[in-house]
């Protein structure tokens, strides 16, 4: 029996597949797959991503007392790394769809060959891997747990929890399939494949606010029955005329826009139903799956539900399973509490903080343009942005360790003044490749969230939409969504002092409360990693000014 692991290696190698290295209960790394090969949504094992994340944790193979590996429904298959699951376990997990899942189908011991070492190793079903990653996280000694996404283990898309210290226990498995409804239904709109349809899911959340909810009982169907739809071709009732593939790629479909509409509705009206019957008056929430990251969900959930307060992980999609397998295995399998209160997202693999200036032309793949660099210290840094920033620019802010998850969050970011009326469209057209409807989050201090929002809330991790205040509605254009929403990101000057600064600075200039941010990337990958990611993005985007590190790059 593990009893007493000081470090613990996480492992998940499905699509989003990640490796995480716990010490001592804390996370100390977390590295997705996708930051190495720079494909989105990467799938497979990934021995790169183990070392790499081992040798920043200042460790080798030999330190890992024991693998949690994520993905009970893969005990037939090999893990990638040398070595199957034992024969028992093999066996041992049931593969069931009961309203309830036994504590005996959480997870199973076994071992793992990890790089050339047989380590003893637990595997943790899907959904409760979801649940611990929030949970151990969320700071809060009690609260009600929901995981909920397109798929899991033995077919499950939704498992309701109850966490109480150390402690993460099940109460019901619902067959709620939100993110597989999202996924289906916005892969064929756009008529992508493969792992595009991910991408899908959140395009069909931001299209959602142009519609009007006109397809309610359709929207209802094809929730309930998704699981058996093929693609989009058996859940077209006639009252919604011919959604055919592609409908949304030139925006040419009314129709498909209130479909859009339709099932944010009915997804929001779904998950309000289910934790009804669960939460208590005074509740804390953790939520946490891909359908967390449903941003217009959980704000209806914050308005409609007696909760006390609601915490959304940084990584709620599957980039997050190895971190919270390793986080079941120190807290509810050895009963040690992490004692996480509030999860520090910046823990990617690169220090952009520690580059030098005449290292950066010799990172560059294929040379850079002409351009100066200028060394600047932390206050001179924030000074040259805001000056930029204030005149119109579009810069990009790049510093210390690249944020865990999809939303950018200060240190890997493009920013500019979100007064300007035509700065969404230019981001959009010109430097992120996107459709004109996409939306733009807001980066705020926190103590300028009561005078700009109509309720006070905190979202550190840009996973809640804010309903703007009506003067700010025309004060900040280019972040307020056509519902008055902006998705919204709270800065403490704790979590991430460097950009709290800066946004300081810049209203102090200004008089503009916060920042347009989104992520530092190109178009069809995932945030930038390293220094050499940073650089290529600046070469291949029409942006004039780089800040990364300590250093100032401006394109002559």
């Amino acid at each position: 029996m593990i009893t007493a692991s000081r470090t613990i290696l996480g492992l998940y190698h499905g699509y989003n597949a990640n490796a995480c290295v716990l010490i001592d209960g804390q996370p100390v790394v977390v590295v997705e797959k996708e930051r190495h090969s720079r494909v989105r949504h990467a799938y497979g094992p990934s021995p790169e991503c183990v070392q790499d994340s081992l040798h920043r944790a200042g460790l080798s193979i030999a330190d890992v007392d024991c693998v949690a590996f994520c993905g009970a429904s893969d005990i037939d298959t090999d893990y990638g790394y040398d070595v199957p699951v034992s024969a028992d376990a093999r066996t041992r997990f049931p593969a069931t769809l009961g309203t309830r899942l036994l504590s005996s189908e959480c997870f199973r011991e076994t071992s793992l060959r990890v790089l050339d070492r047989v380590l003893p190793a637990v595997i943790v079903e899907h959904h409760v891997a979801h649940g611990a990653c929030a949970f151990y996280t969320s700071g809060f000694q009690e609260s009600l747990v929901l995981a909920f996404d397109g798929l899991g283990d033995f077919g499950r898309s939704c498992l309701i929890m109850r966490g109480e210290r150390t402690q993460l226990d099940c109460l019901e498995s619902v067959p709620l399939r939100i993110g597989l409804a999202f996924r289906k239904a916005g892969t064929h709109l756009y008529r992508l494949h493969g792992g595009k349809g991910f991408d899908a899911a959140g395009k069909l959340m931001a299209l959602a606010a142009f519609g009007e909810p006109r397809y309610l009982a359709a929207a209802r169907l094809f929730l309930d029955h998704v699981d058996r739809s093929t693609g989009g071709r058996d859940w077209l009732l006639p009252e919604m005329g011919n959604l055919r593939p592609g409908a949304l790629s030139d925006l040419d479909s009314q129709r498909a826009r209130d479909f859009a509409a339709s099932l944010q509705a009915v997804a929001s009206a779904a998950t309000l139903a289910l934790l009804r019957r669960h939460v208590l008056p005074g509740d804390h929430l953790c939520l946490t799956g891909g359908c967390a990251l449903n941003v217009i969900i959980n704000r209806d959930l914050l308005r409609e539900l007696p909760l006390a307060a609601l915490y959304v992980p940084p990584c709620p999609h599957d980039g997050g399973l190895g971190l919270g397998a390793g986080l079941y295995l120190r807290s509810h399998i050895e009963g040690r509490q992490s004692n996480i209160d509030g999860l520090d997202p910046f823990l990617g693999l690169t220090d952009l903080d520690t580059v030098r200036r005449s290292e950066l032309p010799l990172l560059a793949n294929d040379g850079l343009p002409a351009m100066t660099i200028a060394d600047l210290g932390r206050e001179c840094q924030v000074e040259a942005a805001v000056r930029l920033l204030v005149q119109g620019e579009v810069i990009g802010w790049c510093h210390g360790r690249p944020e865990l998850g999809p939303r950018a969050l200060g240190n890997r970011s493009f920013l500019a003044d979100p007064a300007r009326d035509w700065m969404c469209a230019h981001l959009n057209k010109r430097i992120k490749h996107r459709e004109p409807f996409r939306p733009y989050g807001l980066s705020l201090r926190e103590e300028n969230v009561p005078r700009v929002l109509d309720t006070a809330v905190r979202s550190p991790y840009m996973m809640i939409a804010g309903t703007l205040r009506e003067r700010w509605r025309s004060a900040l254009p280019a972040v307020v969504h056509v519902d008055g929403t902006t998705r919204l990101h709270t800065v403490s000057r704790r979590a991430n002092p460097l950009f709290w600064e800066l946004l300081a600075a810049f209203e102090a200039a200004s008089g503009v409360p916060g920042l347009l941010n989104t992520s530092y990337n190109l178009p069809g990958e995932p945030i930038a990693e390293t220094v050499t990611d940073c650089l290529r993005v600046f070469c291949d985007t029409p942006i004039r000014h780089l800040f990364v590190g300590g250093q100032q790059l401006s394109k002559c």
